[in-house]
């Protein structure tokens, strides 16, 4: 017997996660950790019979996930930048509550934010914050394509 599902919370957070031209939209809870939402993120793409996205493969494990925010959400034509998943310490979030640094709501994700998401191979090691300071912002790992009306004109 599959473990009762709780009601959905009115709190609840969608996201829309993007790689290439592929858009996921995942409703999530504020204190969820992102871990999980890599876990759900990868059942929902699995759910769709999805193997690869731009000939990319979908891999089997979501610790093989990155998700990545933007560097000016204002203009995605700047790039994206990681978003650290992982840390148990807890933080001041922007509304003065007290949140563990991995979790949805202390990430600054809200609702209707873009989060992109990449993919490593299994013998890749994740980045890190020193890594990731000399990659440039614009990062070809991004595989994000925005849609614009000026396609359409062309």
């Amino acid at each position: 017997m599959p473990p009762k599902q709780a009601k959905p919370d009115s709190r609840a957070t969608t996201l829309l996660f993007k790689k290439h031209k592929s858009t996921i939209l995942l409703s999530l809870q504020p204190h969820e950790p992102l871990t999980a939402v890599k876990e759900k993120l990868l059942e929902a793409l699995k759910s769709r019979n999805m193997i690869e996205i731009n000939g990319e493969p979908i891999p089997s494990d979501s610790a093989l996930i990155d998700f990545g925010v933007p560097v000016d959400r204002s203009d995605l034509e700047k790039g994206w930048k990681l978003l650290q998943t992982d840390g148990g310490d807890t933080s001041k979030s922007t509304a003065g509550k007290r949140a563990s640094s991995g979790t949805v709501l202390a990430a600054g994700l809200d609702n209707g934010h873009l989060v992109a998401f990449s993919f490593r191979k299994p013998g890749d090691v994740p980045a890190n914050d020193e890594d990731d300071a000399d990659i440039d912002s614009n990062d070809p790992g991004w595989d994000v394509v925005i849609p614009t009306f000026d396609d359409e004109e062309e």
